[in-house]
């Protein structure tokens, strides 16, 4: 029987900075991309055209600092956790993915009331199929 991935999981919620032009979502996948692979992370980052939902996983101390970086990043806003687990467990995705989705499709999220916790990641997986990803 193959090893299981034992890893950690982020999901959180944030919105585009009042004033911040579009063009700078690229960069943000663009830098996405490139840390995340150097890190070993997995997971998928979808924007709405004002919001953005990101599933992380890899080594909790790498999502720590990621999680630091976008808290420090002034193109971000109303950052919100939804689910953390640092019990290791099984990468739900194998590689990282980044696109964009229907803002219909983020609004159970963004909801204060919304899902939360191991629903929440359930949701989002969910909803990945329906959004356009690149990886």
């Amino acid at each position: 029987m193959p090893a299981v991935d034992l890893i950690s999981c982020m999901l959180w919620v944030s919105r585009l900075a009042p004033q911040t032009h579009l063009s700078v979502v690229k960069d943000i996948w663009q830098t996405s991309r490139q840390r995340n692979a150097t890190l070993g992370l997995t997971g998928a980052v979808v924007f709405d055209g004002e919001r953005f939902c990101e599933l992380l996983e890899g080594p909790v101390l790498d999502i720590s600092s990621v999680y630091r970086d976008v808290e420090d990043d002034p193109r971000h806003t109303g950052l919100r956790v939804l689910h953390i687990s640092s019990a290791a467990s099984a990468r739900h995705l194998t590689q990282w993915r980044s696109g964009y989705c229907d803002a219909a499709l983020l609004d159970p999220f963004c909801d204060e009331d919304g899902v939360q916790g191991e629903a929440a990641v359930a949701a989002f997986l969910a909803l990945l199929p329906s959004c356009d990803l690149s990886p």
